[in-house]
């Protein structure tokens, strides 16, 4: 209310200047259209040093209805004696009612413009009273006049009443619109920017701070690498994310660009896709797996018997190779399945240690291959032989990794709410371009490999809820690192 009464300050400030040169020169000129003499300018100094009060007090205070009626009041006496002054309800002067009704309408509204009106339509008509001394002929002249001016002033309240209204509710609704769609824009999760005409960006919402840093002020093409001209591109910035961008041109000939993150989607739809090459494969698999156990079982039972009436090397050699024939259509099984799992709640670092304690008894990397152990004490509900299929297997992957032997760190952790096993190896790596696949059924990098192992991994820790990820550099070793639900000691 305060700034809006200074601003119609100045605007009485601009009138009575124009009002006083206006009738400055009417005088020096003696123009029959506006006749003046010292009473007017008396008046119009003191409607100025009453301006000057108004602007001292709504500076020191704040002003309320009260001050509002008075200074109204006032400024339609002020209008009223220069009409007076320069020629009576004739006057030239008698539009500065008008500017009085529409301040009215601005700073009170309807109501206010309509009482304003009154006042000015009465201040008018005493006037007239006053001011009149015409003869029969022009009194009714007069009175004629004075009648459509009181109209006038009634219809300019009524009509800039209903005008500030409405632009009170235009300006309310645009204020409402503007503070829902910021709000939308702070909390939609996409982020947003904004780029002018010289392709700088000018604003940012906070979860484009996050995707982006801190992009403010930068060139389009300074944050983005990618077909910032089309209409839609992805980037995939260094550290593995994947952002999907899209753009529309702004009236102003800027854009708004709208940034997301999708690497969740996309690593849903790699998972998903995933376990529909797994179920596709295992059910071709688990026909041909049960097909062959059945003789595998009979020939390995034949090779036991043979073994123990006349032991030899080969018969040793052919039962190993049935042994892991066997262990083979097994993994092709599991493969085929949902797994069972029969949980208990345990301390994972004891069966982490059994576990690779049982793996360093394996004659094919006893002496060839060392694990350093770093547990920490932590309880979660397995499947305990699931959990230790999941890590014989990733510790077999990881010491074939190493041809020439080398070492093996194993670790129990705490990490955020869940429970974590890291296996990290100094082997040979996996290149980038192969790592979105090595959990895909029958990939393998390795001769003689089914690429059943890792999906299976796969499989089993995320039935027990759990997640795994890879993180690797060719020739520097690999680290598989998996994390499962914690379960807080009693």
């Amino acid at each position: 209310m305060t700034e809006r009464i200074q601003r119609y300050n100045v605007g009485r400030f601009v009138v009575a200047l124009g009002v006083l040169a206006v009738t400055s020169v009417a005088t020096l000129d003696e123009s029959p259209f506006l006749r003046a003499d010292e009473l007017l300018f008396a008046v119009l100094a003191g409607q100025l040093l009453l301006l000057i009060a108004s602007t001292l007090y709504t500076r020191l205070r704040k002003p309320g209805v009260g001050f509002l009626s008075v200074m109204f009041f006032m400024d339609v006496v002020g209008a009223s004696m220069l009409s007076a002054f320069t020629g009576g309800a004739g006057s030239l002067l008698v539009f500065l009612y008008f500017p009085v009704i529409a301040a009215g309408a601005y700073l009170l509204g309807r109501r206010g413009a309509i009482a304003v009106s009154v006042l000015a339509a009465s201040g008018l008509l005493v006037m007239a009273v006053f001011a009149g001394d015409a003869d029969g002929e022009d009194l009714l002249v007069r009175y004629l006049e004075v009648g459509f001016r009181v109209l006038s002033f009634v219809l300019v309240g009524i009509l800039s009443g209903q005008l500030a209204e409405s632009l009170d509710r235009t300006g309310k609704a645009l204020v409402a619109q503007r503070v829902a769609s910021e709000t939308v824009i702070e909390r939609v999760r996409a982020g947003v920017l904004i780029a002018g005409v010289d392709d700088r960006i000018v604003d940012i919402n906070p979860s484009g701070r996050v995707l982006l840093g801190d992009a403010l002020g930068k060139r389009v093409t300074e944050v983005f690498s990618g077909a910032v001209h089309h209409r839609a591109w992805e980037e995939t910035p260094a550290d593995g994310r994947r952002l999907v961008c899209s753009q529309a041109t702004l009236p102003d000939q800027g854009r708004v660009i709208v940034v997301e993150d999708v690497t969740e989607l996309w690593a849903m739809r790699d998972r998903a896709q995933r376990d529909e090459r797994l179920v596709a494969a295992g059910h071709l698999s688990a026909g041909l797996a049960h097909e062959i156990r059945n003789p595998l079982a009979a020939l390995s039972a034949i090779l036991q018997l043979l073994r123990e009436d006349r032991p030899s090397r080969h018969l040793e050699l052919a039962l190993g190779e049935t042994q892991r024939l066997n262990r083979l259509v097994e993994d092709f099984l599991t493969a085929s399945a949902t797994p069972t799992l029969r949980k208990v709640t345990l301390e994972l670092d004891g069966l982490v240690a059994n576990i690779v304690d049982g793996f360093l008894q394996d004659p094919r990397f006893a002496g060839v291959v060392e694990v350093t152990l770093d547990l920490e004490s932590v309880r979660t509900s397995v499947d305990p032989d699931r959990l230790r299929q999941v890590l014989w297997n990733l510790l077999t992957n990881a010491a074939q990794a190493m041809p020439g032997g080398g070492g093996i760190r194993v670790v129990v952790a705490t990490e955020g709410g869940s429970a974590c096993v890291r296996v990290t190896d100094a082997g040979v790596g996996i290149p980038a371009e192969e790592r979105p696949r090595i959990f895909d059924p029958f990939y393998t990098r390795r001769a003689g490999g089914t690429g059943l192992g890792l999906a299976v991994v796969d499989q089993i820790v995320r039935a027990h809820g759990g997640t795994v990820e890879v993180a690797s550099l060719s020739g520097q070793g690999t680290t598989f690192t998996i994390h499962l639900p914690r379960v807080e000691a009693e």
